[in-house]
């Protein structure tokens, strides 16, 4: 079960980690991008945390106005594509009982959004080369998944991106030049999924 607590648990899991690696998402981005997607980011999950919907047991309400309040705060880039992460994953999600198998399916939605609005598919070094294997084996375990299987398929999609040339936003300048180079945005995708792993985990769903 996906509750509308665990979605509010999850916001704040991942703002918390967000501010705390701040400095380290700044160094990547200024490697290859305009250096500002941590504090955009910081920015924008404290705003999401700050305006949470506390009042409903739905959790793709939850999730929608955190799409909301991202797309709003987050600069550059990376606002938009959070934002349609969250609002059309939680535009998926009816009532209070959601299954993991339905969280999955709607992350698979979000993602799909994100593709699109982003026109980016696999292997350009962006966060849909963290985000769509990690979704992918959410789909295969449906409810069946752990957080543990989650971190290290999280972990292992992390390593790969910085095997690919670089091929969208100011990063593609680089070209050759970034391999062997972290995104930043893959980066911050990262944990997210690792704040989701932790409140799986905690509330014993996996």
């Amino acid at each position: 079960m996906f509750t509308a607590e665990m979605a509010r648990q999850w916001i704040k899991e991942s703002a918390k980690k967000i501010e705390s690696n701040k400095e380290q998402l700044t160094d990547l981005d200024q490697a290859l991008g305009d250096g500002d997607h941590g504090l955009n980011m910081t920015r924008g999950f404290k705003a999401a945390v700050e305006q949470l919907n506390k009042e409903t047991d739905e959790p793709g309400k939850v999730l929608k106005d955190v799409g909301t309040s991202l797309l709003s705060k987050i600069g550059g880039a990376s606002g938009p594509l959070y934002g349609t992460l969250f609002m059309k994953s939680g535009n998926q999600l009816d009532g209070t009982k959601v299954q993991l198998s339905d969280l999955s399916s709607s992350l698979r939605v979000g993602v799909d959004a994100m593709k699109k609005r982003g026109k980016a598919e696999r292997e350009e070094k962006t966060m849909i080369d963290l985000l769509e294997p990690v979704i992918e084996l959410m789909e295969e375990k449906g409810n069946e998944l752990t957080s543990d299987l989650l971190i290290d398929k999280a972990k292992e999609a992390l390593e790969h991106v910085k095997e690919y040339e670089a091929k969208k936003g100011r990063a593609a300048y680089y070209k050759e030049k970034s391999k062997g180079k972290q995104d930043a945005g893959a980066q911050s995708s990262y944990y997210v999924i690792e704040s989701l792993a932790a409140v799986l985990d905690k509330d014993g769903e996996a």
